[in-house]
């Protein structure tokens, strides 16, 4: 028997000309209270966001944040979201910048982060999903353990 699909709230927030405090602000708007640990560091400027109702992570780009949330804990979440220009070098050499968010969606619910490598990153390693964003964006979400998932997905303009 397969576990239950379990729900995550995906928000797209575009705020064009906010800069990342900003943006970070709109982000509490919808999430609530946010704090960061770094685990290396112990810094609250940086680090893997929480917040009370569960599990929760943000992507920011030029004018846009993306929330994913889930109810309950036991999950971990990562998204990322980037532009995508269609020309120019692709970061760490992966194929395109829907395969960087991919990886650093999934760097990011292991807690990973950048301090790995993301051409190190599996196709079985988690649970993903692209996110329904305009052309010229590329997005992911990544969910562990892995396991369906029913995603939400909002966008406030």
């Amino acid at each position: 028997m397969s576990a239950p699909a379990v729900l995550v709230r995906v928000d797209a927030l575009w705020r064009p000309g906010l800069d990342r405090a900003g943006l970070r602000a709109v982000s509490e708007s919808l999430a609530g209270p946010v704090t960061r640990l770094c685990p290396r560091c112990a810094g609250t400027d940086h680090g893997r966001p929480r917040t009370a109702g569960g599990a929760l992570s943000l992507a920011y780009a030029a004018g846009l944040v993306v929330l994913a949330r889930a109810e309950g804990t036991g999950l971990r979440l990562g998204v990322d979201v980037e532009p995508d220009p269609g020309v120019g070098p692709t970061p760490a050499g992966l194929a395109d910048r829907a395969a960087w968010t991919r990886a650093e969606a999934v760097l990011k619910a292991t807690g990973e982060g950048l301090r790995r490598d993301p051409t190190s990153v599996r196709a079985d390693e988690a649970w993903t999903t692209a996110l329904p964003l305009p052309p010229g964006w590329a997005g992911t979400l990544a969910v562990l353990p892995a396991r369906p998932v029913e995603v939400r997905w909002r966008e406030h303009r």
